[in-house]
């Protein structure tokens, strides 16, 4: 008996043990996920409370190369109007001033803005879109209005501020300039984003309301840097021109589309780039461009290249006879014909590449190197014409040439070749050859940029690399195939346009498209690609049209456009360089006229342009961007200034602006 309540006393004993045991496990348990969820908890509202919000840093500007202004960051704003926030007694005593003001402001009936308020009044939304895109004097002027001159919380006005990209080449050179943004990079903006786009800061913000944040120390955790300036090599006045010229014939040809290409000899700039394609409206835009990806098979244009392998290679020379058959060859299986040639058949080298014969310069490179083709895709090989240039804008298209021995080789290749089928090259490659010839030989490659800058400060110029050196050719095989270049536009294809106050030099070309699918009606590429003034080169020029309606040939199409390009700018051929202190006297006579290009060359420089009658939404953003400090009356033209044009300037100025009311 004694035993059994030992028993039971033990067992008592221990089932009170575990129990102190389990409360103080429950306890320390308890504790612990109190800790843990206190800490969750406290996390949780640290990150509802506070932020790290990215500051973005300032894009830098484009430049044009006679500093003006291609492309700049301003401030645009977004309004959006909270009707819940705005009283009933607000509202109806005052929609009819509102709507008064709205009419007056963006030139649409008040009727409009009364049945839009009241319905979405009715309906109680609080982000109603009133406008986009507003400049500053436009939300200066919305923010006096009634209703809205209460602010956010009782008026229900909510502003949303953002950055926006300003392009002034917009009609005559959208793709050129391009974008970097959610479509991709393209054109300046996307070559040379890295450089543009700054680096982003960094600071810790606290929230004191549901949509408002306040710095949480008194400076930002990681300051924002600026993005670089890019001064690029495009003369917007040869821009303007070339643009003009090609729309005209595209406009006259109907064609689908078509590209221009200008270039500095010696240096290699680009100097102006336009591609228009034609829109379901019939009119052109610039959408693509055709110059860098396009790649097509060149034409009659290439047969220059051809030329130059069999004068290096010795197989010709220039009072060698060739013997074209009457311009009809039959040469395995397939017939070669002459498109502009009807003679009796006998012609020289020279003549072959004037007249541009197809049976000629096919005879010539069939009969030198079928027994051995690779020693003339050698010289194309040599020539860097299998591969990229590499120039920095994005989108370049590979070329291609065919090699022996690879499933794209055939017995009709090479000759078919000779006259720009079979093989793939962009504009912009064409060209590069092109300029090398004029160059004397040494090509080198395309340059889209002169310098960068920062703040001001040059940190870096460009050189330009050099693609081959010493030269592409021997001097004696460079001399002829330029003398019968300059013979293309004197006797041959292009003699139409000859004139002896405006010579020039190149080669014609036209190619067909589409040969290989039956039953589609055949089209063409019509291009000429030289270069100006022909016995001293200072530009070379391509021209591609594509798909006209109205004639095919590169003389009917293409060669009206790189006319009217040469005959404009040969009257600043020659011109004497002018001192500095003579290009900024006519500089400031351009500001005095009121010259939307030259705005930024004075602002670099320090001095206030002229901008009398410039609409104050398109000048005030572009004074505040330099630090200026703004202040202004009324909302349309400038009508006075406080400082006179000429004047120097300094930062943080205050400059007092009147505008139309």
């Amino acid at each position: 008996m004694m035993k059994r309540k030992r028993y039971i006393l033990l067992y008592k004993s221990y089932l009170i043990g575990f129990f102190f045991i389990s409360i103080a496990a429950l306890i320390i348990f308890n504790l612990f996920h109190i800790q843990n969820y206190s800490e969750g908890y406290k996390k949780s509202v640290i990150e509802k409370t506070i932020r790290t919000n990215l500051i973005k840093a300032r894009r830098g500007n484009i430049y044009a190369a006679d500093n003006s202004l291609l492309a700049m960051s301003i401030i645009r704003y977004d309004i959006h109007i909270d009707f819940r926030s705005i009283s009933d007694k607000l509202f109806q005593e005052n929609i009819s001033f509102l709507c008064n003001s709205l009419e007056s402001l963006f030139k649409k009936p008040r009727s409009f803005f009364y049945k839009k308020f009241q319905y979405e009044k009715k309906k109680g939304n609080r982000y109603f879109l009133l406008a986009k895109n507003l400049d500053y004097p436009h939300l200066k002027a919305l923010r006096n209005f009634p209703i809205f001159n209460k602010g956010q919380i009782r008026g229900g006005f909510i502003v949303e501020k953002k950055t926006c990209r300003i392009h002034t080449l917009e009609n005559i050179g959208k793709r050129t300039l391009g974008y970097d943004d959610h479509r991709g990079k393209a054109g300046l903006e996307g070559a040379y984003s890295k450089f543009l786009k700054g680096k982003d800061g960094k600071r810790l913000e606290q929230r004191i309301s549901s949509k408002i944040w306040k710095p949480l120390n008194s400076g930002n955790e990681i300051d924002p840097e600026d993005g670089k300036d890019v001064y690029s090599t495009i003369d917007i006045y040869l821009q303007d021109i070339a643009y003009h010229a090609l729309l005209q014939e595209l406009s006259i040809s109907h064609a689908d589309h078509g590209c221009v290409i200008l270039m500095e000899v010696q240096s290699g700039e680009i100097l102006a780039m336009i591609n228009l394609e034609k829109t379901k409206k019939n009119t052109y835009e610039d959408l693509r461009n055709f110059s860098v990806w396009e790649g097509s098979e060149p034409g009659s244009t290439f047969k220059t290249m051809a030329i130059l392998a069999a004068l290096e290679d010795k197989k010709i020379d220039i009072d060698m006879i060739v013997n074209t058959k009457g311009g009809v060859l039959q040469l395995r299986g397939k017939k070669i014909r002459d498109s502009h040639y009807k003679g009796d058949g006998e012609m020289n080298p020279k003549q072959i590449l004037e007249l541009s014969s197809n049976v000629g310069i096919a005879k010539i490179i069939y009969d030198n190197y079928k027994d051995n083709p690779n020693k003339f895709i050698e010289h194309l090989c040599k020539w860097k014409l299998d591969k990229k240039i590499g120039v920095d804008i994005p989108g370049e298209s590979n070329p291609f040439i065919p090699k022996p021995g690879k499933g794209n080789w055939s017995s009709i290749t090479l000759p078919w070749m000779t006259f720009g089928y079979n093989i793939k090259l962009t504009p912009l490659q064409i060209l590069t050859f092109y300029n090398a010839i004029a160059n004397q030989g040494k090509m080198i490659k395309p340059i889209f940029i002169r310098e960068m800058k920062f703040h001001g400060r040059s940190i870096k110029k460009y050189t330009t690399p050099i693609v081959m050196n010493p030269s592409i050719a021997a001097k004696e095989s460079l001399k002829k195939i330029q003398n019968m270049l300059e013979g293309v536009v004197k006797n041959g294809t292009a003699k139409k346009y000859y004139h002896p106050e405006y010579p020039y030099a190149g080669k014609t070309g036209t190619t067909q498209l589409d040969y290989w699918i039956k039953g589609k009606p055949l089209s063409y590429n019509s291009s000429f690609v030289g270069y100006f003034p022909a016995n001293n080169p200072k530009y070379s020029c391509i021209v591609v049209i594509s798909r006209p309606e109205k004639g095919y040939y590169g003389i009917e199409v293409a060669v009206p456009v790189f006319d009217k390009i040469a005959r404009s700018i040969y009257p600043r051929i020659g011109k004497k360089i002018l001192s500095k202190k003579k290009v900024d006297i006519d500089l400031i006579k351009k500001i005095k006229e009121s010259s939307n290009y030259s705005f930024n060359y004075f602002f670099d420089k320090g001095i206030m342009p002229n901008i009398i009658s410039v609409p104050g939404k398109d000048i005030i953003p572009i004074l505040e961007n330099r630090g200026l400090n703004i202040r202004y009356k009324g909302i349309g033209k400038v009508i006075t200034q406080s400082v006179k044009p000429g004047n120097k300037l300094k930062k943080n100025q205050i400059i007092f602006l009147k505008l139309e009311e």
